[in-house]
């Protein structure tokens, strides 16, 4: 490798280094809690090199944000696949869904940690999440009734279940303890969620989206 490529090569590596180090710092400590220091002592860039390759602090948190949307989206569009798996009507539809956004959830939790801390006041941020961070795939899921589609797409339910399922999952380790304090138990089997806890949280969630089908 020339002299030229092997320096071109380092500055990306740096880069790719600070930018790990601030998702990490952005998704723990939400972008008032983190300054350049905080980077500093993940990735040992001083706040010059850090200024180098991001002009400033906005600009870095946005780069991060990008990066987490952009593995989100790539795991979660491998995981739902709804034209590779039989299904015969919309609750199997929907419940492939469900299942594949709670496994990209836990796959990428920074995903869920910077929503709930940005997303909880009114700013560019928040405003930047609102159109970026949410996979295009699961807003285009096709359904044969269109009461169904009008409520998950177009009403508030749909913003219920998805802050249900970020909350539910980002938050696990608060909940179980909390059930787990309420039950006097060592551990309420919430986080990590197993296949039973996925599955029983699942149909809860079914249950918003056909409230009719018990009468």
């Amino acid at each position: 490798m020339t002299a030229p490529n092997r320096r071109e090569q380092q500055k990306a590596e740096t880069r790719q280094s600070i930018l790990e180090a601030a998702i990490d710092a952005f998704a723990r400590l939400g972008y008032d809690g983190t300054n350049f220091r905080e980077i500093t002592q993940r990735c040992g860039a001083d706040r010059p090199l850090i200024l180098y390759h991001f002009k400033n602090k906005e600009s870095l948190w946005k780069a991060a944000a990008e990066q987490v949307e952009l593995r989100f989206s790539e795991t979660f569009e491998s995981l739902y696949q709804p034209e590779k798996t039989p299904l015969s009507n919309d609750r199997e539809r929907i419940q492939l869904l469900m299942s594949a956004f709670i496994d990209t959830l836990i796959a990428v939790p920074a995903y869920g940690q910077i929503m709930l801390r940005e997303g909880a006041s009114e700013g560019p941020r928040m405003e930047w999440l609102a159109r970026h961070f949410a996979p295009i795939k699961a807003l285009r899921m096709e359904l044969d009734d269109a009461d169904i589609v009008y409520r998950v797409q177009r009403t508030i339910l749909r913003d219920i279940l998805g802050s249900v399922m970020v909350s539910f999952v980002t938050l696990g380790p608060l909940m179980d303890r909390s059930l787990a304090l309420v039950t006097g138990s060592p551990q309420a089997g919430i986080h990590p969620l197993g296949p039973q806890a996925k599955q029983a949280f699942i149909d809860y969630l079914l249950a918003m989206v056909f409230r009719d089908d018990a009468n």
